[in-house]
């Protein structure tokens, strides 16, 4: 199993940024039309329409309509991939988590559900569940997608993979069971880039509901 290196990813984002990859993933969003995704191929990319993170209130069921506003309200100016969804085993208090995720759902009693969203308008969900003395966390991502024309960076064909968290931050305002990815990175490898691409998320604006 791959040792989650936050050091080494630091390091990779800094020389992506360097070859202009700040600037291709700042580009504004626009059109939120004609989603695509990609098959479950491995790599932990599941069909939201499928997952029971969505229809399972253990998990943050009661989440959906909340979910597909924020997509609705978040714009993506090539369209936006299909919703991925992943698991995370963490043994912590489950206020910031880190690490590579893996295919597949948690199930449990339901601690709390959290979105984030980045500057381009990819987003996530957190739902963490805990299960005795382990505390399990559905995450689901939803990325804008990114070609140049010629190669597509972050998309259905960009062979993406080693998906990740890194120091996602979980906050909740007071008693509201609904909370935010206050800071952190969302990332993924890709072929393209011919490394990591780590992605900047912070609160997505969702609070009690």
């Amino acid at each position: 199993m791959k040792t989650f290196n936050y050091f080494k990813l630091k390091s990779i984002g800094q020389k992506l940024s360097l070859l202009g990859l700040a600037a291709m993933l700042a580009v504004s969003c626009g059109s939120d039309k004609n989603e695509t995704g990609p098959s479950n191929n491995g790599t932990g990319s599941l069909p939201v329409g499928t997952s029971p993170v969505f229809s399972d209130p253990s998990t943050g069921g009661n989440n959906l309509n909340v979910w597909n506003s924020l997509k609705g309200s978040t714009s993506c100016s090539q369209g936006r991939m299909q919703d991925m969804t992943f698991t995370l085993q963490q043994a912590s208090n489950g206020s910031t988590i880190s690490g590579y995720l893996q295919s597949g759902t948690v199930s449990g009693s339901s601690q709390g559900s959290y979105y984030g969203k980045s500057a381009n308008g990819d987003l996530v969900f957190v739902s963490k569940v805990s299960n005795g003395n382990q505390l399990g966390f559905n995450v689901v991502l939803s990325f804008c997608q990114f070609s140049d024309g010629v190669n597509q960076y972050i998309g259905p064909n960009a062979q993406m993979s080693n998906f990740y968290v890194n120091a996602l931050s979980l906050n909740n305002s007071g008693s509201c069971a609904t909370g935010a990815v206050s800071n952190g990175q969302i990332g993924f490898y890709s072929p393209a880039f011919g490394g990591y691409v780590p992605i900047n998320v912070a609160s997505a604006g969702i609070n009690c509901y």
